[in-house]
């Protein structure tokens, strides 16, 4: 048994440019955004590895490019509009093109919205949400003018099936309802 994932084959991602926006993630683990950079660039795209921390997003650069894969690791706040812009300027100015963007930006919360802090509330919500509309705002125009792309937004089942997790649960409904709204507007 392999401990490598194979990609069978490229997924028609061969030849796109996708940013990861949260790719790195703590140590060796593998979270959903690591994950999702070293699947990406395994069926053929380059990647931009995008986290606010740079030796995280290097990390997952170097398990790519160890793969004989290319990647560019970022240093972002995204929580920051001129940030996401300047990851898509990146994109841009590196590759030429921006086809595929990956959200998996998110941060928890325990307790009732009695329990719950209005100052965590609002952090939640901006970086579970916030930051997924400031990355398409500035993605969206980008692959328009390349002649189309992709958004994943990643939500979580605790959106759908509440479990004590109230500010995050609520998040992740917005990311779905963010998601279904884009989709209407951008579809073509």
């Amino acid at each position: 048994m392999t401990s490598r994932l194979e990609v069978p084959d490229d997924w028609g991602f061969s030849g796109k440019v996708a940013v990861v926006m949260g790719g790195g993630a703590a140590g060796a683990g593998i979270g959903n955004g690591r994950a999702a950079a070293i699947l990406l660039a395994r069926a053929g795209a380059r990647v931009i590895v995008v986290d606010r921390t740079i030796d995280l997003a290097e990390q997952t650069v170097a398990m790519i490019t160890e793969q004989g894969f290319e990647a560019l690791a970022l240093e972002a706040d995204i929580t920051r509009g001129e940030d996401c812009a300047m990851v898509v300027k990146a994109a841009l100015d590196r590759f030429g093109r921006l086809d595929l963007l990956d959200n998996n930006v998110g941060i928890g919360s325990r307790g009732s919205v009695v329990d719950e802090t209005q100052e965590n509330w609002r952090r939640v919500m901006q970086v579970n949400v916030e930051t997924m509309f400031l990355a398409a705002k500035h993605a969206i125009p980008a692959m328009i003018r390349g002649g189309g792309g992709a958004i994943v937004n990643v939500s979580s089942i605790s959106a759908l099936r509440p479990r004590g997790l109230t500010a995050y649960s609520a998040s992740k409904g917005a990311v779905i309802a963010l998601t279904r709204a884009m989709a209407v507007d951008h579809r073509p």
